[in-house]
């Protein structure tokens, strides 16, 4: 290990799914072996909120929870679709009731998979649902955990084009890797 103090964090994982019902603190105690000192728990959809909150109170520190709706919507395989704006309203509330215990709206973004959005209309309402998140983070001056898969360049040229990087203290530094994007929070200096 490095430096005294120093270690990983987890910039974006699903601890709510059910998958970890059965052994979370077992994956949480792994997690710390290696170094983890941070895990940041993205949502998908509202009925994620609620555990993603209990965890990051029951884990305080160590969990740092992100609300948001994701881009594609379906608790199983077979039920998945591509959001839309009627998603986003039933999450807004919740997202609101939190929004002083959140590190950033997340996961948000654009998945133009043909699966989940083979149409135009489907796009642009995934475009109106990470619009409308964009104005929330902006407004809550929370960064954004982004997801983008099939959209790499309409995603950038959105958050471009909505000024994402203009929340008051934060400024966001974005990279490709694997068809996500990864968004680092840094406070600004001298503006």
């Amino acid at each position: 290990m490095g430096a005294a103090g120093v270690g990983l964090v987890d910039c974006h994982c699903h601890l709510s799914d059910p998958d970890f019902d059965s052994d979370l603190d077992d994956v949480l105690e792994k997690a710390k072996k290696a170094n983890i000192v941070a895990l940041v728990a993205v949502a998908e959809h509202s009925g994620e909120f609620e555990k993603i909150i209990q965890l990051s109170e029951r884990y305080r520190g160590f969990i740092l929870p992100c609300l948001g709706v994701h881009p594609v919507q379906g608790l199983s395989l077979e039920d998945q679709r591509s959001v839309t704006l009627k998603d986003l309203d039933a999450a807004l509330p919740i997202i609101e009731n939190y929004k002083d215990q959140l590190l950033a709206i997340g996961e948000v973004g654009l998945d133009f998979s043909p699966r989940f959005a083979g149409t135009d209309e489907q796009k642009e309402e995934q475009r109106q649902v990470l619009i409308r998140q964009i104005q929330l983070a902006k407004r809550l001056n929370l960064p954004l955990n982004v997801h983008s898969r099939s959209a790499g360049r309409p995603t950038v040229n959105l958050l471009r084009e909505q000024e994402a990087e203009t929340c008051e203290t934060v400024t966001f530094d974005i990279y490709l890797l694997r068809n996500r994007f990864t968004c680092t929070r840094a406070r600004k200096t001298g503006t």
